[in-house]
């Protein structure tokens, strides 16, 4: 052993010993210290020891067992090793299937239209027959057809690699292998290739590197892609490469192509987790990286990317771009973010495959509506918050993001969003009481936020149903609007029919159709796909939004003719017992009021609807909708009580609660068989600052 060799050795022994790193605790009160966390989501990959870091000698932890953990890495984490490291940095398929970023434009209405590069312009009629305007471009491989593949290796240690030997496989079938004879110095790369005949159905292929040199790691011998999967690029400055080689990353390994490649495999592997009804196998689409594009000029390498004909040949990608870049100077990103997973970067990816954000279905409110109580502005937080697209992560995907890449799974990508057009043809409210019962004759109002009302043009019917016509001057962006889109009253069931109304078609590449619609003109962003519904009965109003989703949801479920959302009311029944009187809440201290009430007041002698068996208390928190923080019951108690003390610390979840935290509580009768009276409610009067 040489001199510097044996020097390297003694400091790295020094320098596992000293080691100290992660903190992983389980719900069980387990306790894994000075080991070594990737976070995947779902799981946690726990190496124990940082010799094993980069082989699979790991433990997995389901993401349900784990309570919490802590990733902090000493100088032991980072030193570079004195060995080569053979990657696998991608498998790329040609020829290249055409993509339609960059091709898509949005008219005033909202409506997508292909257009650009080498395609026909067929005007209006473009809109409503994209097939024709894509007619000469090829998006899916025929069976049969040869198909060559390309794995791109390099080595990303601190010393030459020897040569190695390699393998190709087909769903796990050996199908060519091969030697490459030359050494490969640090940072060097070579490709290999062999070809296969194109067969329709979800296949995978394997590139492995067989060799027993030392490596700093053994996990990025080999990747297995899918090869239905969405080719995605990545473009980046090769001094952006160099620096990620100086540490050593959350994916276990030197190399800036493994950290990012690895982010791949994360969304594979959410999408199979992201299992719901409109999903039972999960999510059957999947990404793979077909193309790294070291580029000394990222803006030529980014007009480079659309060929002469004007198309994309991939389904999307990412840009490493930033100020560093630009100004020529690299840094190693800061530890607490490199040890990380960069969970952006799945959620960014996600807008590559057409998918929107969520958030943009969140509303922080307009002084246009109140509540009635304390005059907050009536809010609005997505109902699937915890989801890829609303945050980053680590989170599934939601179902209507499942949903729509199972039914375009083979389609190519570009169009965004327009799974917002994807509605029942009929849908419907159902108005009920606490009780469940169909409230009728209830006066329904129903404002749109992305909207300004136009007054001037009279209101339309629909079945006894008014609606009104919007301003269509290609702004969504407007709050919610201040007169109501539609007007009308339940019937003897509850029940109050959407009116579809009109708007501007357009038909989509992924089968999409915008008809007429109680959204309307609804956009690819979302704005629009929010409604707020005014429920009055009793001279009591009551507040609700109606999420785009849930008639997506709907839809992607199988439910294309008629869907219903019921919406239920604090409101009494006709056979409900009488209400409590007085209510009345006083804070005691930081964290508890008191809840006091008086006994109904009884009109009738001897009527069973007026037995009282308990009291049911109720809490509610934030000034959303009452579909979004419905009133959650916090104790029952007998007939004879008439107040309790509410720890305001308990049944609280403050993530649910992104825009207001205002108290509401409520108090019913519960009569025989369970029936209950009206919700007598009060909001808490908080101190102003």
């Amino acid at each position: 052993m040489r001199r510097r060799d044996l020097l390297w050795s003694v400091a790295s022994v020094l320098l596992l010993a000293l080691a100290n790193a992660d903190r992983l605790t389980l719900n069980d009160g387990t306790v894994i210290e000075n080991c070594y966390i990737r976070d995947e989501g779902v799981r946690l990959i726990v190496w124990e020891r940082l010799e094993d870091v980069g082989t699979d000698r790991w433990k997995i932890y389901p993401r349900r067992l784990v309570k919490e953990f802590q990733i902090e890495r000493d100088a032991a984490w980072d030193a570079p090793p004195n060995l080569p490291d053979l990657t696998v940095t991608h498998i790329e398929l040609n020829p290249k299937l055409a993509g339609l970023h960059g091709r898509l434009d949005y008219d005033a209405y909202g409506r997508p239209k292909i257009v650009g590069g080498v395609l026909p312009d067929l005007g209006e009629r473009a809109y409503m027959e994209p097939e024709a305007v894509v007619q000469g471009l090829k998006f899916n491989y025929t069976p049969g057809e040869t198909i060559t593949l390309t794995a791109h290796i390099k080595n990303v240690g601190f010393k030459d690699a020897a040569p190695f030997e390699y393998v190709w496989l087909i769903d796990d079938k050996e199908i060519a292998r091969g030697r490459v004879s030359k050494r490969l110095k640090p940072q060097e790369r070579v490709q290999v290739q062999t070809r296969w005949q194109w067969q329709e159905g979800f296949h995978h292929a394997t590139f492995r590197i067989v060799t027993n040199q030392p490596e700093i790691a053994a996990i990025n011998n080999q990747i297995t892609d899918p090869l239905w999967g969405f080719a995605f690029f990545y473009i980046v400055h090769p001094e952006r490469v160099r620096v990620w080689n100086t540490f050593r990353n959350a994916y276990g390994t030197f190399a800036w192509e493994d950290y990012y490649r690895w982010h791949l495999d994360i969304m594979n592997l959410l999408f199979e987790q992201s299992v719901y009804p409109s999903a039972p196998d999960g999510i059957k689409a999947r990404v793979r990286l077909d193309r790294i594009i070291y580029a000394e000029d990222i803006d030529a390498a980014v007009r480079n990317r659309f060929s002469a004909d004007g198309i994309a040949y991939d389904q999307g990608g990412w840009i490493f771009q930033s100020d560093e870049d630009r100004n020529r100077n690299w840094k190693a990103p800061e530890p607490q973010w490199r040890n990380n997973t960069e969970w952006s970067l799945p959620h960014e990816l996600g807008h590559q495959l057409g998918l929107t954000d969520l958030y943009a279905l969140d509303y922080h409110g307009h002084e246009n509506h109140r509540m009635p109580d304390n005059g907050d502005m009536l809010t609005h937080y997505y109902r699937g918050y915890k989801t890829m697209m609303h945050w980053h992560g680590p989170h599934l995907w939601s179902e209507v993001c499942a949903g729509y890449l199972n039914q375009t799974w083979n389609k190519p990508r570009g169009h965004f969003g327009d799974y917002y057009f994807a509605l029942p043809e009929e849908n419907f409210l159902q108005i009920v009481d606490v009780n469940g019962q169909p409230v009728a004759d209830a006066k329904v109002e129903i404002f749109q936020r992305g909207v300004v009302v136009d007054t001037s043009v009279p209101p339309q019917q629909q079945q006894g149903v008014a609606f009104y016509a919007v301003v269509e001057d290609g702004n969504f962006g407007h709050p919610v609007s201040s007169d109501p889109v539609i007007v009308g009253a339940t019937d003897a069931f509850g029940l109050l029919r959407l009116p579809n109304r009109p708007v501007q078609e357009v038909r989509t590449l992924n089968g999409y159709h915008r008809r007429p619609n109680p959204f309307g003109n609804v956009n690819v962003v979302g704005q629009r796909g929010l409604m707020l519904v005014r429920v009055t009965k009793h001279d009591r109003p009551c507040y609700y939004w109606l999420e785009i989703t849930d008639f997506l949801i709907a839809y992607l479920r199988g439910h294309r003719e008629r869907f219903t959302i019921t919406l239920r009311t604090p409101y009494g029944s006709p056979d409900s017992p009488p209400a409590p009187r007085q209510l009345k809440v006083e804070r005691l201290d930081e964290h508890q009021v008191r809840l006091s009430w008086e006994a109904p007041a009884l009109e009738r002698d001897q009527h069973y609807d007026d037995i009282i068996v308990a009291y049911r208390v109720y809490r509610r928190v934030s000034s959303d909708g009452l579909n979004d923080r419905p009133w959650f019951p916090v104790a029952t108690v007998e007939p004879d009580t008439r107040s309790i003390i509410i720890d305001l610390r308990q049944h609280y979840h403050k993530d649910l609660y992104w825009f207001s935290n205002a108290n509401r509580f409520a108090v019913s009768t519960v009569g025989t068989g369970g029936k209950e009276s009206e919700l007598v409610e009060l909001a808490l009067e908080e101190k102003k600052p």
